[in-house]
């Protein structure tokens, strides 16, 4: 009884590995949800694209930008990245995660090449 009891205990306890692999993991879920619903909307011509920024990196600032139609259902978009972005930002926090800490900077031009957008 006594050894059932400590190992009962002893697999109750979290290991900050799995945890942080966890997290992981559901960032990653996230993340992946936005691209397929940028996958879903193809352009159709000039003024047809438009960037948003996503992810944070730890020091502070976006990860990358990604390229969507603007025929996408902007406002589910957005809601979407800022969740991601918020859950990063305290994955980096949590996990003491450090980064290059380099400005990204937006597209300076997007362009509609055969349905889907492009950064130049």
């Amino acid at each position: 009884m006594i050894f059932f009891s400590i190992m009962l205990a002893i697999s109750g306890c979290e290991n900050p590995e799995n945890s942080q692999q966890i997290d992981r993991k559901e960032l990653d879920r996230q993340l992946e949800e936005i691209k397929d619903l940028i996958a879903k909307e193809a352009c159709d011509g000039v003024n047809s694209c438009d960037y948003i920024a996503v992810g944070s990196k730890a020091c502070g600032g976006p990860k990358t930008y990604l390229l969507f139609s603007s025929s996408i259902d902007r406002q589910n978009l957005q809601d979407l990245v800022e969740n991601y972005n918020q859950a990063e930002a305290d994955y980096n926090q949590k996990y003491g995660i450090v980064s290059d800490c380099m400005f990204v900077t937006p597209p300076d031009s997007i362009e509609c090449v055969n349905g889907k957008c492009e950064a130049y």
